[in-house]
């Protein structure tokens, strides 16, 4: 089981028909534009494996207007794929089931990668909300949970450590040591994953004391799976903040830098963030912690824009 929320700080992009050769996507983002081509470009680009998959001929330009720091292990290459093949199949007047959708996207970013990749980020993109992904043989499960997202918002603090991680060479790390049957790696797995059992409950039950004892829980088990996972940075951060009066605090997504959430009273939550930030590098700052309650949308003007 994956327990996860929906970010406000979304992947907003346009999407516009017959504005590049035929072939191409034109990739805009600030201070970068690029052509990709077919079949050059679909084996390391994800903008050209989602793109040309769902838009064969291409002819298209992508213009990232919006999007979480790059590296801040906030699931944003899976959002940004999201909105992609969202936006795409509209334009070709399309529909896929939402578990076609992320089997496709899983196995395009894996190309892209070139090392294996799950699944978990792609559903609160998807579907907004504070959700459990089970695992399932044969499938994945979303669960909404019943708990309130503003009582989550006011003690969920997200920071962005500044420092940007590669999640695919550390997950490879991990999942190499599992495969190799390292016992230690798969003890703390299993720890994980009974964190994550632990956080669902203590989530529907809106038991504030117990949430984070699942967060410190989980943190201590994954630091374990790997080297690169806990840096001295992100010791430091998540000590400071757990002095300053956090519950708990672990790293998002994969480690080694990217961001740290912070589980923390509401009366402590501006001292934690200020004592996190000051060991924090240059660029580091808060992301919003208001949740999404509704994943991807589309908005269309004149047949031309998804």
């Amino acid at each position: 089981m994956t327990v996860n929320v929906a970010l406000r700080c979304a992947v907003r992009i346009r999407l516009q028909r017959g504005s590049a050769a035929r072939g191409t996507i034109r990739y805009r983002a600030p201070g970068r534009t690029h052509e990709e081509l077919w079949p050059r470009d679909a084996g390391h680009s994800l903008t050209a494996a989602v793109g040309f998959h769902f838009l064969p001929s291409g002819g298209v330009t992508v213009e990232v207007l919006a999007q979480p720091p790059l590296g801040s292990g906030l699931g944003g290459s899976s959002a940004y794929a999201v909105a992609l093949a969202q936006a795409c199949l509209r334009l070709a007047e399309r529909r896929m089931a939402t578990a076609t959708l992320i089997a496709t996207l899983r196995d395009l970013e894996v190309r892209v990668l070139g090392v294996p990749t799950g699944v978990q980020d792609y559903y609160p993109a998807l579907l907004g909300g504070v959700l459990a992904i089970h695992f399932e043989p044969g499938r994945e499960r979303a669960e909404r949970l019943p708990v309130a997202r503003e009582w989550v918002a006011e003690r969920l603090l997200v920071l962005f450590t500044g420092v940007a991680h590669a999640s695919g060479a550390i997950n490879w790390e991990v999942y190499r040591a599992r495969l190799d049957g390292d016992r230690r790696v798969s003890a703390a797995l299993a720890e994980v994953a009974s964190a994550a059992r632990a956080c669902r409950a203590a989530l529907v039950s809106a038991d504030e004391k117990a949430v984070g004892e699942a967060i410190a829980a989980e943190w201590q088990a994954r630091r374990r799976l790997a080297p690169v996972v806990a840096t001295p940075q992100l010791d430091a951060i998540i000590a400071a903040g757990v002095r300053a009066g956090a519950h708990a605090a672990k790293a998002c997504g994969a480690g080694g830098g990217g961001s740290v959430a912070f589980w923390v009273p509401p009366a402590r939550r501006s001292d934690v963030l200020r004592a996190a930030l000051a060991q924090a590098s240059e660029g580091a700052h808060e992301i919003s912690s208001d949740l999404a309650a509704r994943g991807a949308r589309q908005r269309t003007a004149a047949g031309s824009r998804a």
